[in-house]
């Protein structure tokens, strides 16, 4: 489970980017995010696995404080949160396979990253993570030369290689198609599933968070103001959430 508790993040002159935020993520779910642009979710996900700083609080990932590891523990614990971003974040040259194993560097030796020393077995996970998300016949194909949405997941590939325990997504479908969107978040449900694993996602798109999402996380000037089940979310929650919006772009039905 990941539990945060009173978690604070100031900028400049006391500007509050999170303000006592407090909420928990169970396995098997998927959590979303959602709240007005600069509302505070890309900073809650970023504060999680500590690539930016918060100011207090606690972050407990299996009741370990993430916020207290040494540099040294921090790398452990990070090898275990898969990251997937919004402008997929591979390395264009390299084929999805050879990114893929990059997921494994944080398990590995500076001298064996530095030289893509894989073991068979790791290359042969690597292509079966590839054949579960469907590209399989891509695994030799550089990555430049597919879709977006095929590079998505071989960025949801890349993140299960490390054997996450949780994994977080920046705006994952904000540069993808209908089809592509459906396909990326589909694999998403069924693996928070299937793997019993911590997902959270910041959206915008509150359709999708109201279709696929089991958790909603409603975010606006940097304080939590609604969490609960996906199933209890109506257009009064919406609303609250997002109180400055345009009350006509922000409903429980929106298509």
């Amino acid at each position: 489970m990941l539990k945060v508790i009173q978690l604070d993040k100031t900028y400049g002159s006391n500007k509050h980017s999170l303000q006592s935020v407090n909420f928990t993520a169970q396995p098997g779910e998927v959590t979303a995010i959602i709240g007005p642009s600069g509302a505070g979710k890309t900073t809650i996900l970023r504060s999680i696995n500590q690539l930016i700083r918060d100011d207090s609080g606690q972050i407990l990932l299996d009741d370990t404080d993430i916020r207290q590891a040494n540099p040294a523990e921090l790398r452990k614990i990070r090898h275990h949160i898969g990251m997937i971003f919004q402008n997929y974040n591979l390395i264009s040259p390299l084929t999805a396979l050879e990114n893929v194993l990059h997921g494994r560097l944080g398990a590995k030796s500076t001298l064996a990253g530095m030289f893509g020393l894989y073991s068979n077995e790791e290359k042969q996970e690597a292509l079966e993570l590839l054949d579960e998300v469907g590209l399989k016949d891509y695994a030799y194909q550089r990555c430049d030369q597919l879709s977006g949405g095929q590079q998505q997941r071989v960025g949801i590939a890349r993140a299960l290689m490390q054997h996450p325990k949780m994994i977080l997504c920046d705006e994952p479908i904000a540069s993808l198609d209908p089809k592509s969107t459906k396909i990326v978040m589909d694999i998403l449900r069924r693996l928070a599933k299937e793997k019993q694993l911590i997902i959270m996602i910041n959206l915008h798109q509150v359709d999708i968070a109201m279709d696929y999402t089991d958790h909603i996380i409603g975010i606006n000037s940097g304080m939590i103001v609604f969490e609960g089940a996906t199933s209890t979310v109506d257009d009064q929650v919406l609303q609250q959430i997002y109180r400055q919006a345009d009350p006509q772009a922000v409903t429980a039905n929106e298509n």
